[in-house]
C-alpha cells in the first residue's frame, strides 16, 4: 500500500488549521448572544420583583406581621446569582473552547503537540455537526504514519 506524500499531508494539515481557525470564531461570536441573555435576565429580575413583592403580600405600609417578610427580594436575588453564575460559566465555556480550537489550529500549522490535537479531534466529535466533521477528519489524517513523523513522532 502507498503512503501519501508529504505535499498532500502538508496541504491536509494546512486546511485542518484553517478549520479550526475558523471554528474558533464561531465559537468566540457565539459568546453575543450570552451576553444579551444576561441582560435580558438582569431586566426581567428587575421586572419580577416589584411583582413577587405585590403578589406575596410585601406592601409598604401595611399593617401586622408579615411572615414573609423580605422573601420576594431574596428570591429576586437568588434568582439574580443564579442567571449571573449560568452566563458566567457559559462565558467561560465559550472562551476556553474558542482558545482550544485556535491552539489546535496553531499547533497543525506548527507540526507540534501530536497528542493534544488528536485528543481534541476526538472533542471536537461532540459538536454537531462541523466539529464532528472537523472531528473526524482531524483524527483520520492524524493517524497517518507520515503525517506523524512530521510531528516527530515514530
Amino acid at each position: 500500500m502507498e503512503e501519501p506524500n508529504n505535499a498532500e499531508d502538508a496541504e491536509h494539515l494546512s486546511a485542518l488549521s484553517i478549520g479550526h481557525y475558523i471554528m474558533a470564531g464561531l465559537s468566540a461570536i457565539s459568546a453575543i448572544p450570552l451576553v444579551g441573555y444576561a441582560f435580558a435576565g438582569a431586566k426581567l429580575a428587575e421586572r419580577l420583583t416589584d411583582e413577587m413583592a405585590v403578589t406575596m403580600g410585601d406592601l409598604s405600609g401595611q399593617a401586622g406581621v408579615d411572615p414573609l417578610a423580605g422573601a420576594p427580594m431574596e428570591m429576586m436575588d437568588d434568582l439574580g446569582t443564579l442567571v449571573i453564575t449560568l452566563v458566567a460559566l457559559s462565558l467561560v465555556l465559550v472562551v476556553v473552547t474558542a482558545i482550544g480550537f485556535f491552539l489546535v489550529g496553531l499547533k497543525l500549522r506548527q507540526r507540534r503537540w501530536w497528542t493534544f490535537c488528536y485528543l481534541s479531534g476526538w472533542g471536537e466529535c461532540l459538536m454537531f455537526p462541523f466539529g464532528t466533521i472537523l472531528g473526524v477528519f482531524t483524527i483520520i489524517v492524524l493517524s497517518r504514519p507520515t503525517v506523524k513523523r512530521s510531528f516527530g513522532m515514530r
